[in-house]
């Protein structure tokens, strides 16, 4: 592993020398060679109060949140921002729901959106320790169709065709954290089957196995992973053309050496998994993906450093 961290320390290092010589300037819209689509990891808003007690910290944290929807207001050549679930604080209730409203009424993009665990899993109310509690099917199906009712969609999983590329936005329903029920599969290997002659990136909100280091006990598990996970194998399997899967759950930061290293999170020969940090801390990273006719460039973003990191620049071919 030290080997690892010195020679990606070289590599930052190097590219921050060559500076923006690797990368076209990028043109306003109108004659930009690409769509801009920015990744927004797990917003939690308006704070995790159980994780972050302190009211400073609190506030300092939905400070940089604020200042995430400024920065994204200010680049001329997005196209939409992509939510990958976790929106809501913890539990889904009003009062996170109110704040979402205020919160996102101030961006200026389209943004596309899905749920993640939090959306539908726990009851109304924490337990004594403000921990949430696990709930039943029950509860589970009210706050899916809340979710979709909320956010206006026709159905909780979706498609949209940007620039010939086929975006699949898919939607965690339990009973695991990050699944896919039975009728959502069917439709997701269905849905892939038809559009095999189109380059394809799906969106969802747990990542797939083995696409991260176990840095702690909770990653490359069933309930941190996309599941089931042998049914969705074999669906990527037979559609080569799903170039990218783009997630958010770990709330893996970008100084997580696994956080943007190929051959680690490469799922297969023509598939990998874009992680995206959760923004529920004071120092915020976002990715950006450009969708070129030939390929696919991804970039991280600093929003504390206000810096593009090239150490993460990758691009793939479409």
């Amino acid at each position: 592993m030290l080997s690892q961290i010195k020679r990606r320390t070289f590599i930052k290092g190097l590219l921050a020398s060559l500076g923006t010589a690797l990368w076209p300037t990028l043109g306003r819209a109108a004659a930009q060679p690409y769509q801009r689509l920015v990744v927004l990891g797990d917003p939690h808003l308006p704070v995790r109060v159980y994780h972050h007690p302190e009211r400073a910290e609190q506030e300092l944290i939905k400070a940089a949140k604020n200042a995430l929807i400024d920065d994204i207001n200010g680049w001329d050549d997005v196209a939409a921002v992509i939510v990958v679930g976790d929106l809501v604080e913890q539990r889904a209730v009003d009062a996170e729901y109110a704040y979402i409203s205020k919160y996102f009424a101030r961006l200026s993009k389209p943004l596309w959106v899905i749920n993640g665990n939090h959306e539908f899993r726990y009851e109304d109310k924490p337990n004594e320790k403000g921990k949430p509690i696990v709930a039943g099917p029950e509860v589970w199906q009210r706050k899916l169709t809340r979710f979709q009712a909320f956010w206006q969609l026709p159905s909780r999983w979706y498609t949209k065709e940007v620039a010939g590329y086929h975006l699949v936005f898919l939607s965690t329903e339990g009973p695991e954290n990050t699944q896919l029920g039975p009728e959502q599969l069917a439709w997701f290997q269905d849905d892939l089957a038809a559009h095999r002659a189109q380059t394809t990136l799906v969106f969802f909100h747990g990542p797939l196995m083995n696409t991260l280091l176990n840095y702690n006990k909770s990653v490359n598990t069933v309930r941190a992973t996309a599941q089931p996970e042998k049914a969705l194998a074999q669906i990527l399997a037979d559609n080569p053309q799903v170039r990218l899967w783009v997630s958010g759950h770990t709330h893996t930061p970008a100084t997580n050496y696994s956080y943007a290293a190929d051959g680690i999170n490469r799922f297969s020969d023509t598939l990998v998994d874009i992680h995206n940090a959760d923004l529920d801390r004071k120092h915020i990273w976002t990715n950006s993906l450009y969708l070129f006719d030939d390929h696919i460039a991804v970039r991280t973003y600093d929003h504390f450093t206000h810096d593009w990191l090239p150490e993460f620049d990758r691009q793939y071919v479409r």
